[in-house]
């Protein structure tokens, strides 16, 4: 039998070593910064560390709200998401409404051309049977986070 092993806690990194494994981190991909203090977290980081390390990384521009919050409505937008589900996961990402707000608006989106080809991706030319698959079209519109507004527009036009 094997002899048991006495558990090793692994050793708290040294702020360099941090700094390191962020500007690893954020040279593969963007990351909020609730992301990187999770991430720093689970690293062993206390607190102070975490704002600090935050504070340095931001100061020298290698993490980004704003150009977190873009690269994310437009990876959303291109997957043919609408406003609620994007404002929602944005929340989640710890980002500010005014934030969120700016970059929409500074992209100028369409929701309803955004609306017609999550549609027509789904659902082609079907022809819409009956008035059950109405609704559950609308659902799934509904479900992908385009507000009632846009959804009968785009019906409208159908």
């Amino acid at each position: 039998m094997a002899e048991p092993q006495p558990s090793q806690e692994p050793k708290p990194l040294t702020e360099q070593e941090l700094r390191q494994w962020l500007l690893a981190l954020l040279s593969r991909r963007e990351y909020s910064a609730l992301e990187l203090k999770q991430k720093l977290k689970q690293k062993g980081a206390s607190a102070e560390q975490t704002a600090d390390l935050l504070d340095w990384v931001q100061q020298r521009n290698y993490q980004s709200e704003l150009r977190y919050a873009r690269q994310l409505i437009q990876a959303k937008l291109h997957k043919g998401y609408g406003w609620f589900y994007i404002n929602q996961l944005c929340a989640e990402q710890g980002l500010e409404k005014s934030l969120v707000q700016a970059v929409l608006d500074e992209l100028n989106v369409d929701w309803l051309s955004i609306a017609s080809e999550a549609y027509q991706k789904k659902y082609a030319d079907k022809p819409i049977v009956d008035y059950q698959d109405k609704q559950k079209r609308m659902r799934y519109l509904q479900s992908r986070g385009f507000d009632g507004q846009v959804i009968q527009q785009l019906f409208k036009q159908l």
